[in-house]
């Protein structure tokens, strides 16, 4: 049995580089949720099931790109609005009256960890983005850009099984 060599044919290469684009253009849309980039990028991926094997396996790379930097992401959203919500505690003194002071808990008050989370976290954002838009243009012009440890785990999850329905 011979192993067939998948040949890239040029009509592939836009749709592929799409799949990077559709997260940037998410980010436009979505830049304080995190979740609506990974969502483009679930419903892209949907869309191109069926679509040849260099066209689901950049949709999916893209897709696990987005899906690995939503954590932090959402670390960071959720941090920072309980810092703006629930700036001030309430607690009752011996003298009967109420004291509004600030919580000592590491999550209430925008410490020195959370300025250095949220400059790590615009940092992991901005090296992505910037990949996202090189591999973007790359695949455009052909080139297949492989992501260093996202792109073993696209190869284990993408199939190469042929699900073009208009493949001749």
């Amino acid at each position: 049995m011979t192993t067939k060599e998948y040949i890239v044919q040029p009509y592939e290469h836009e749709p592929a580089g799409n799949a990077y684009l559709m997260s940037t253009v998410a980010v436009i849309a979505g830049l304080p949720l995190p979740i609506i980039n990974v969502i483009a990028s679930v419903i892209f991926y949907l869309s191109n099931r069926k679509a040849s094997y260099y066209v689901r396996w950049h949709s999916l790379q893209a897709l696990i790109a987005q899906a690995v930097v939503m954590p932090f992401n959402s670390i960071a959203l959720a941090w920072t609005i309980r810092i703006f919500f629930e700036p001030l505690v309430w607690t009752e003194t011996r003298h009967n009256h109420y004291e509004a002071h600030f919580n000592e808990n590491l999550f209430d008050f925008p410490s020195a960890w959370y300025f250095i989370y949220i400059f790590f976290v615009l940092a992991l954002n901005l090296f992505e983005f910037i990949g996202v838009l090189i591999t973007a243009v790359a695949v455009r012009k052909g080139k297949n850009v492989r992501w260093a440890i996202i792109a073993n785990i696209t190869d284990r999850l993408c199939s190469k099984e042929n699900r073009d329905p208009y493949a001749i």
